[in-house]
């Protein structure tokens, strides 16, 4: 979890007694912190009363998901914004199933000018803001982090590793982008091609564990865990194939390049940003997916490089300056 590593790092900061954290309950861990917090409920009505009562008492402000203060502050404001989804959602307004996201979109859009800058990882998320015009390029800050530790040190050598196994670790939302995967599965099968897939479709697509079941009797081999530690499968097994069409931060793509796995992944930008795959294929035909397959299959496939870096203590020292 993003938040809790930037709070972690931020409490074990010389200068820690500075900050102070509006968190809501969906925080896992507040133990880390001392008293320099309060948790709320996640609603605008009670941000509104936070800010009005509590607003003028700081002097760097970072709003970490997604939206802007309800007010305007003297504090200079940093917006973290870390979701796709709610920049494209203005393109797909007339899309029932984007409705939800085009009214949380309004709402950015109706704070944009209470925060002075937004943050983000990666330069196509800069280019996405451009594009609606949120904020020039000068407040539009890419400044990425994760924990490149967590992933990196003790797992099995590559080549010791099964030689036809691929995993995907991900929630089952659209953008994820299982059907095509699936359809790539299938179309390896009927082609003769029989390389394993180790996924993670949980209960709320119904839809999609009915097709992994039917796809298992024909002896197409699929593992579904449902929920695992990305660890299990990353330290585990030779590749991933990442089929998704939309990422703020590919962080499973760095993820696997730093458990030791070769990674096949779409020709997207979200991809570039983060990494230099293996291979990329198109996301949305199941037959370049599954010829990406096969080449990693038959052929000596580079590993992939990690080119974004994590700058955790610059964003740090943006608040602190």
């Amino acid at each position: 979890m993003l938040l809790q590593y930037l709070v972690e790092k931020i409490c074990a900061h010389p200068q820690r007694k500075e900050f102070f954290f509006l968190l809501d309950p969906r925080f896992a861990r507040p133990g880390v912190l001392t008293d320099n917090y309060v948790v709320i409920p996640n609603s605008l009505k009670e941000r509104i009363g936070f800010y009005k009562e509590h607003g003028d008492k700081y002097n760097k402000v970072l709003c970490f998901a997604n939206t802007p203060p309800t007010r305007r502050l003297q504090a200079t404001v940093y917006t973290y914004f870390h979701n796709q989804k709610l920049l494209e959602a203005p393109y797909k307004k007339f899309n029932r199933a984007w409705w939800k996201l085009y009214a949380k979109y309004l709402v950015v859009r109706r704070y944009n000018k209470n925060t002075d800058y937004y943050v983000v990882q990666t330069p196509h998320m800069v280019a996405a803001m451009l594009k609606l015009k949120l904020k020039d390029a000068t407040h539009c800050l890419t400044v990425p982090f994760y924990d490149r530790e967590k992933y990196q040190g003790a797992h099995t050598l590559f080549d010791q590793r099964p030689v036809d196994e691929f995993a995907f670790v991900s929630t089952p939302s659209p953008q994820k982008n299982y059907p095509t995967l699936l359809d790539a599965w299938e179309y390896l099968h009927e082609q003769g091609h029989h390389p394993a897939l180790h996924i993670t479709i949980d209960e709320t697509a119904p839809h999609l564990l009915a097709r992994v079941a039917a796809m298992q009797q024909k002896g197409i081999r699929i593992h579904n865990y449902s929920y695992v530690d990305p660890r299990d499968l990353y330290y585990k097994y030779r590749y991933l194939i990442c089929p998704s069409i939309m990422e703020s931060f590919g962080l499973p793509l760095i993820e696997a390049t730093d458990s030791g796995m070769k990674v096949l992944a779409p020709e997207l930008p979200y991809v570039h940003d983060v990494i230099r795959p293996s291979l990329t294929f198109d996301a949305m035909d199941k037959v370049s997916m599954a010829n990406a397959v096969i080449a990693a299959l038959n052929g000596q496939l580079p590993f992939p490089e990690v080119v974004t870096t994590n700058k955790v203590d610059e964003l740090t020292q943006l608040l602190l300056q």
